[in-house]
């Protein structure tokens, strides 16, 4: 395997200064060579460093600390971009909101934004929170792909998202949800085959999760396992500027190292997530 015909990453969060900032301060407890990133990068140019690392087309996510700020938000997905058409921009809410039907109205149909991002870590709520169950009902109507944080529970300092997410599951099924980081430290690799079996519409997100089943790893063959039978149904990402390495080129490059042959290579690296988000590479 070499370069794949077209490389999506799935994973990104190119944001405003002040969250990219904090973002970055964030990480670097974890990922000392962050260091060499300074804070103050400005969303383009951490953008121009995913492309010159082999990016031809990036899913962003940019979620909301606080009630009141979605619209904001929002319109700068869809503003940054206009002015950058290889980023593909998702919405999102705060559980706090008091007009979440209308945001995602005015997110899908006005902005035309591509689907939704949740992080109740990040964000401080509940996945089966009662005031989200309706914004999953019409989520689910809308047909547009879900992506929710999900695993690393201890590096958050909390509970694990497990049961949570697999009632969310059972409750939406027909909801197109993809699994960010696939519960990774809070569920083994061997029990998405029979969940991918149960929910058609459920994808998952290999981002992070990649980088602890490195060749040599004691994970490896079980998520080269997972890849071979599922690869139509996994995306990847980098997490940029906030994921597990830096520069981003090492993230990119664990495709090839872990992706058991060519054909989920592919699926990995861009078929997966065009189907996605209708993206038509084709």
């Amino acid at each position: 395997m070499s370069k794949p015909k077209y490389f999506i990453d799935s994973h990104a969060h190119l944001m405003t200064p002040y969250r990219v900032k904090g973002g970055i301060k964030w990480i670097r407890r974890a990922v000392k060579e962050y260091e060499q990133l300074d804070l103050t990068t400005p969303a383009g140019e951490l953008l121009q460093h995913m492309k010159t690392a082999g990016a031809d087309y990036i899913i962003n996510y940019f979620y909301p600390l606080q009630p009141g700020e979605s619209r904001e938000i929002n319109r700068w997905q869809r503003e940054f971009a206009d002015r950058h058409p290889e980023v593909i921009p998702f919405a999102s809410l705060h559980p706090g909101d008091e007009d979440k039907e209308e945001i995602i109205r005015d997110s899908l149909e006005n902005l035309k934004l591509t689907g939704f991002k949740f992080h109740p870590y990040v964000q401080q709520f509940k996945i089966l929170d009662p005031g989200m169950l309706p914004v999953y009902q019409v989520l689910q109507e809308t047909g547009c792909p879900v992506n929710i944080h999900t695993g690393f529970s201890k590096f958050y300092g909390r509970e694990s998202l497990k049961d949570e997410f697999l009632s969310l599951l059972s409750r939406f099924p027909r909801l197109k949800i993809i699994a960010s980081h696939m519960l990774f430290g809070d569920m083994h690799l061997s029990e998405w085959d029979g969940i991918l079996e149960q929910y058609p519409n459920l994808f998952l997100d290999a981002t992070n999760t990649l980088s602890f089943c490195r060749p040599g790893s004691k994970l490896t063959e079980q998520m080269q396992k997972l890849i071979g039978n599922y690869s139509k149904r996994i995306v990847f990402g980098s997490d940029y500027p906030m994921g597990m390495a830096y520069p981003v080129k090492i993230l990119y490059d664990l495709l090839e190292q872990v992706c058991p042959d060519s054909d989920s290579f592919e699926d990995l690296a861009w078929r997966t997530a065009a189907d996605l988000v209708k993206l038509d590479l084709a």
